[in-house]
């Protein structure tokens, strides 16, 4: 792909903002591509800054190469988090319906649970030898 397609690609996915800036003394410039989120995916692992510094013959070389690692790296990470999010929803649903499931066995069990005669007594002031009257 060309510099701009592979723009056009990463910028699909998100937001995109340059910095460029030159050090005339070293001969290189560094570059920060820098991600804004779109939507609802502010997570902050796909929205690491890819900042490289090199000369302006090695970025002709191989900057198009490291924006297409850069947004296959991204993709990665968004389908791994879109997949933790289905594992955590998931095991979310299991446990709601394993604990309605629990309160409902403990409902029937308490209604089906015989009810204890209990025995009363009455004690009498001449039963227990104590006279208040003397």
């Amino acid at each position: 792909m060309t510099f701009f397609e592979e723009l056009f690609a990463l910028a699909a996915e998100a937001t995109l903002a340059l910095t460029i800036s030159a050090d005339p003394l070293a001969g290189r410039m560094t570059v920060n591509v820098v991600p804004k989120p779109k939507g609802d995916t502010a997570n902050a692992a796909l929205n690491k800054t890819l900042s490289l510094t090199a000369t302006p013959a090695e970025f002709n070389e191989g900057f198009i190469a490291a924006l297409k690692d850069y947004r296959a790296a991204r993709h990665s990470l968004a389908e791994q988090l879109d997949a933790t999010r289905e594992v955590l929803a998931a095991a979310k649903d299991a446990a709601v319906k394993q604990a309605a499931e629990a309160a409902g066995k403990a409902v029937k069990a308490a209604a089906n649970a015989p009810v204890p005669k209990l025995e009363t007594t009455v004690a009498t002031t001449e039963d227990s030898g104590f006279n208040l009257f003397g």
